[in-house]
């Protein structure tokens, strides 16, 4: 893995430096003199150089450890940060060389081409692991010690979640008591191999590569021990922080005094970034808009032809703080939908759970709006609320007033921020999620909003309305 992650970059680095070539001079190769020193450079050969620096960085960053990447964005921050310390020595080296005919334009180029490159080959890299992963390789068994419910909650989401590439091969009790009471963990295919107690003998006796505590199950004393048992053992040792709402972006660890101490750094709101936030709706929703606009013609016609009633339909949404609006989508259902919603309400046909409604196939919808509900192309004039400022590209899942009506205090801070077009909800299952996992979803988007986040949450839903998954 790490051998594809150096071929990446360098190869990524590769075309940037000649793409900012052909940008800046026309051409791949180009000499450069510089006045005060008796050689001529070819930008080929600076590009090497620059490449090697880049290199150099990135590894400086921590993004050869794999212990340290494939988690979260934070990689691609770390990413960009490198490649601009690179660009800042090569800077300050010409400058030192007194090669003032090096185009620092194409030094510029460079960089950004070479963030745009790397982040995207670092991306693609990590697809083709999830990949695998889901199809049983780069696997890397692991046992998890501590039975109570957070280890409970890890194992499930291990089990769901493949591509973190950390499957669960066992399991050991807290203490001797509960491995007479225990069999399996979770399910049949995780097997209680012992207790806590007997965690280098466990280790020494399988093939394992991660061990997994769960913090919670044990006193300070039993995790001090267990951690210098394991002292030696050519296994990576992992401490669950039990902080399953919190992304690891907003988790500092420092000492103070001699002891270790895990900082939460607060969900930062300042006025400055909600204009940010504002200033990216408007630029992107815009151009969304311009570039879309023989396609939402071609919709409008489609819808027209198939049934009777108008192209849009705007229904009454809860917005930010409860303020109600109406948000537009292309109409998929037949005219007297809301109608027929109460009979089939009346007749039990709701799939969903809490207070949503949802049927797989739902009969009041249309030959074309079928199709459109299946890729999501239903959802385009919501860009229209995204303009007037109802909604934003990104954010929560914007409900009915039905749905906050049984909501209770915990679910209304879901409406802290302005709804979405599209958001955690969105690529992680769209309609297969209970109401729960959609809450607890769109809860987490608040604890950890970033416009990072944003941007990342908007480039996985491309893939995820383009393959449908989940969507009926």
């Amino acid at each position: 893995m790490r051998s594809a992650l150096f071929a990446s970059d360098v190869v990524a680095l590769v075309l940037a430096t000649q793409l900012a070539s052909i940008v800046r001079f026309g051409r791949v190769f180009n000499i450069a003199p510089t006045p005060d020193l008796p050689i001529w450079f070819n930008v080929a050969d600076l590009s090497i150089a620059m490449i090697a620096i880049w290199v150099l960085a990135l590894g400086s960053e921590g993004l050869y450890d794999l212990t340290r990447v494939f988690w979260g964005t934070g990689e691609y921050s770390r990413v960009v940060r490198a490649l601009t310390i690179g660009a800042i020595g090569v800077i300050v080296i010409e400058y030192l060389l007194h090669a003032v005919a090096i185009s620092r334009g194409w030094t510029a180029f460079a960089w950004a081409f070479g963030c745009i490159s790397v982040i995207i080959g670092r991306a693609l890299v990590r697809v083709w692991t999830a990949t695998l992963r889901r199809r049983g390789k780069l696997l890397r068994p692991t046992l998890i010690v501590g039975f109570n419910v957070e280890a409970a909650d890890i194992i499930g989401a291990l089990r769901r979640n493949p591509e973190s590439g950390l499957v669960p091969v066992g399991c050991l009790a807290s203490t001797q008591d509960e491995t007479r009471r225990l069999v399996s963990c979770v399910g049949d295919d995780v097997p209680c191999l012992g207790s806590a107690g007997e965690i280098r003998s466990v280790i020494d006796g399988r093939f394992i590569d991660t061990v997994l505590i769960a913090s919670s199950a044990f006193d300070h004393n039993v995790l001090a021990r267990m951690i210098n048992e394991l002292r030696g053992c050519d296994v990576d040792i992992q401490l669950s922080s039990g902080l399953f709402e919190v992304t690891t972006s907003r988790v500092m660890i420092h000492e103070a005094s001699g002891i270790p101490l895990i900082t939460i750094r607060g969900v930062s709101f300042a006025p400055w970034k909600r204009l940010v936030k504002r200033a990216f709706d408007l630029v992107v929703g815009t151009m969304i808009v311009l570039i879309g606009t023989p396609l939402w013609l071609a919709f409008a016609l489609a819808i027209k032809i198939d049934s009777r009633g108008p192209v849009l339909y705007r229904q009454e949404r809860v917005g930010r703080d409860g303020q109600p609006f109406g948000m537009f989508k292309f109409r998929s259902m037949c005219s007297d939908a809301e109608e027929q919603l109460v009979e089939l309400r009346e007749a039990g046909a709701n799939e969903a759970t809490g207070p949503l409604f949802k049927m797989e196939d739902d009969p009041r919808v249309t030959r074309v709006g079928r199709w459109m509900r299946k890729y999501s192309v239903d959802e385009f004039p919501q860009l229209i609320n995204v303009l007037l400022g109802e909604m934003s590209l990104v954010g929560p899942r914007p409900p009915l007033p039905d749905e906050t009506a049984t909501y209770d205090a915990s679910h209304w801070r879901r409406m802290e921020v302005i709804p979405g077009m599209t958001g955690l909800w969105q690529v992680s299952g769209r309609s297969r999620l209970t109401f729960d996992e959609m809450m607890r979803l769109d809860l987490y988007y608040i604890e950890n909003w970033s416009v990072g986040a944003d941007i990342g949450l908007l480039l996985r839903t491309i893939p995820a309305v383009l393959f449908a998954r989940g969507a009926y």
